[in-house]
């Protein structure tokens, strides 16, 4: 894989990554209730599943996975339901006016992992999307473990890092926001969001 080659990958990939869709939506939507750290272990989890789909899709899984349809179908709408559970929780939660104070939804590290994992894993067009993207630039005959190392850090960096600033910006935000109907409204935002990736993982 030429250096010409990876940077146009690269490009394309920050293209993707940078653009909003559930994965963007829940990181901020946890980051504007809960603070960065959650929203960073969601993101952690949304990194991971990109990995797994990277593999999977030049380890030629791609047909394996459609033949298993039924399966990433129903994965597909547990990811929804969860994210309604969690926009429901945002919704209801108490407003406070200590910031450090804690709501009544998750912010363990854990939790937030599996759901940004749960997320991907309903979110099958990923691996197709790799399993489309990388034929375009890489012969996966005679790719090395060098070139798949370097992919893998590629989106590590890439969709880890536009996770990570979207968590930050979101939680900085949200400082702003010290009344309790400056937090009531920040929970009704961000329960929306929530609602806004349950539909986008549903319906794509």
């Amino acid at each position: 894989m030429t250096p010409g080659v990876f940077l146009t990958l690269a490009t394309t990939v920050a293209v993707v990554a940078v653009t909003p869709g559930p994965a963007a939506t829940a990181i901020v939507a946890r980051a504007i209730t809960d603070g960065a750290r959650p929203a960073l272990a969601i993101a952690a989890g949304i990194v991971t599943g990109d990995l797994i789909f990277l593999a999977l899709a030049v380890a030629g899984m791609t047909t394996a996975a459609k033949s298993l349809g039924e399966f990433f179908t129903v994965l597909q709408y547990v990811g929804a339901v969860y994210l309604v559970w969690q926009g429901l929780l945002l919704w209801r939660a108490p407003t406070r006016v200590a910031m450090a104070e804690r709501t009544g939804h998750e912010s363990h590290f854990w939790p937030n992992y599996g759901a940004g994992l749960l997320l991907m894993f309903g979110h099958v067009q990923a691996m197709l999307f790799y399993a489309a993207l990388l034929p375009g630039f890489v012969d996966l005959s005679s790719l090395t473990g060098r070139d798949l190392a370097i992919l893998a850090l590629m989106v590590f960096v890439i969709f880890g890092g536009t996770g990570a600033a979207y968590a930050i910006l979101a939680a900085r935000a949200r400082r702003f926001f010290a009344d309790e109907r400056a937090q009531r409204a920040i929970h009704r935002v961000a329960a929306t969001l929530m609602f806004v990736a349950a539909i986008l993982v549903a319906t794509r």
